[in-house]
């Protein structure tokens, strides 16, 4: 007979697993960003989330069995645990790779060529900072991997501001090879930080060249502090949908730490600390990826797609059908159908929820973007365990089970072999 029935140790546990899959899946982002393409760093981190939460919830039933009954405890819970991985690390990790290939692809070619102006601070002080001139070399690294339709300009600041490379597309490899050869050629720091003058040269570069729009991206590293009229400075970039990453030093003080994430925050960029020089190519290659509008699913849509309608959707969509396998899946650890109707529908509650949370909340923050992945994950792993207390379920290993479903037809299918049998040996006779 079917209840409602509604299990707390599954709530605790599934949130429990929920918090593992959490911390694991922000590693892997802070880790493996960098590294892996969009649509394998998500398989991976919906696939390790599934699995915890899964691993969890088959725990919590195992303790107390309020669910599935003592019958499913008794005689199926060992092919609860060879179902366990399938139905959660491979399937949903599968199903969030293709998700995020749709998520992710460009269904439309911009018709602007991207554009990063780098400026990098070459006063005194980076001696200290940067002794071994790290940072001009990561800066070349960078273009190194720049595609050729890119176009890249790089500016050099300390007392004043001066171009070392106007804004030029990268369209072969000789022309890549002289900004390169330039970087690695620069001698080394002097003079002060006039931060302000260098900003302004980035911006009369992008004027110059018709390129003032959300396709550009600036990119802003020094370890110092100056005096800069913000308002003055930065409501041009602003106005054209510009975002400026700023890149700030250990050695940076207070203030000049607050100026640097101010900037990066009034335009949408993102602050990164570098406590080390030899970060620094990480750092610069982390921000081209961002700069190349690679979207994720679980991250802020910048550039030209940040406020598409389109895109939301299909974020959404795409939690949507990630929360209702989900649910599915701990109704194939279960065996009950029952259970998997009511954990799916749950799921994909869940999902919505959760996708509408990271659209309209993530930004530029990293604590905040952090804070939301966190409440958009204890979501997926508790919404869908409170839907047994709204659709009836009964106990698995019986009728309601997957495997006494399938058991079913193969005995009807028995009985109606063994029937024709009899039928033709009457016939022989």
């Amino acid at each position: 007979m079917s209840q409602r029935k509604l299990s707390l140790l599954m709530i605790v546990c599934s949130l429990i697993g929920g918090a593992i899959g959490f911390v694991v899946g922000e590693v892997i982002l802070s880790q493996l960003s960098a590294e892996l393409p969009p649509w394998l760093l998500m398989g991976l981190y919906f696939g390790q989330f599934a699995l915890f939460v899964g691993l969890m919830c088959l725990v919590a039933e195992m303790i107390s069995p309020r669910l599935n009954g003592h019958g499913w405890k008794q005689r199926y819970v060992g092919a609860s645990w060879k179902m366990l991985v399938p139905s959660t690390l491979i399937m949903v990790g599968v199903a969030a790779m293709l998700l995020q290939l749709l998520y992710g692809f460009s269904y439309q070619r911009s018709s602007s060529t991207d554009n990063i102006v780098m400026l990098l601070d070459t006063s005194d002080s980076m001696k200290q900072t940067d002794p071994n001139n790290q940072l001009f070399q990561a800066a070349a690294d960078v273009v190194g991997k720049m595609d050729s339709d890119m176009q890249v300009g790089v500016i050099t600041f300390n007392s004043r501001a001066e171009v070392l490379q106007p804004l030029v597309q990268l369209k072969d490899q000789s022309i890549k090879d002289t900004v390169i050869a330039k970087l690695q050629n620069y001698p080394g720091p002097s003079g002060g930080t006039q931060i302000d003058e260098a900003l302004q040269a980035a911006l009369d570069q992008l004027q110059s060249a018709g390129q003032l729009n959300p396709n550009s991206t600036v990119v802003l590293m020094s370890d110092g502090y100056s005096n800069v009229d913000l308002q003055k400075v930065m409501e041009p970039y602003k106005q054209a949908g510009m975002h400026i990453h700023t890149v700030g030093m250990s050695q940076v003080d207070a203030d000049g730490t607050y100026l640097l994430k101010r900037i990066s925050e009034e335009t949408g960029g993102t602050y990164f600390n570098v406590d080390h020089a030899e970060e620094l190519t990480g750092i610069f290659g982390q921000i081209y990826d961002m700069s190349r509008q690679d979207r994720n699913l679980v991250s802020e849509r910048t550039g030209a797609t940040a406020d598409s309608t389109f895109f939301a959707i299909i974020r959404v969509i795409g939690m949507l059908i990630i929360g209702g396998l989900l649910g599915l899946a701990l109704g194939l650890i279960f065996d009950n159908r029952h259970l998997a109707k009511s954990f799916a529908i749950g799921g994909v509650v869940a999902g919505i929820l959760a996708g509408l949370l990271l659209e309209s909340t993530l930004t530029s923050t990293q604590w905040l973007d952090t804070t939301v992945r966190m409440l958009a994950c204890a979501l997926l792993a508790v919404v869908m365990t409170l839907f047994t207390a709204f659709i009836p379920a009964s106990a698995s290993g019986g009728q309601t089970s997957f495997k006494s479903r399938i058991g079913q037809g193969k005995r009807s299918s028995a009985r109606l072999l063994e029937s024709g049998n009899r039928t033709s040996k009457r016939f022989d006779l």
